[in-house]
């Protein structure tokens, strides 16, 4: 049987880019979002290990330079969801 309805269908998409870049992130940042200490064994730059870590946790950073690496790859995500107004039938 066939039906005509109306509403709102919802679908979720994700968009996956694949990126070299350049950022911009200061070592009070990170070490706010993981906590790293100011310095190991006198190495103030001991920080620089932390930098991907605070950025995978949602550090704040300036993205200065960004070049594509590969084609974006788009993808949906399941079954689109409806939220249904009316349905009709002949």
């Amino acid at each position: 049987m066939k039906f005509q309805i109306e509403g709102k269908r919802t679908q979720t998409t994700v968009l996956t880019e694949y990126v070299s870049c350049e950022i911009q992130i200061t070592k009070a940042e990170v070490q706010r979002v993981t906590d790293c200490p100011n310095a190991i064994d006198g190495d103030s730059t001991a920080w620089y290990d932390y930098v991907s870590e605070a950025i995978e946790m949602g550090a704040d950073y300036k993205i200065v330079q960004l070049e594509k690496i590969k084609p974006d790859e788009i993808d949906n995500e399941g079954q689109p969801s409806f939220s249904i107004d009316n349905v009709e039938w002949p």
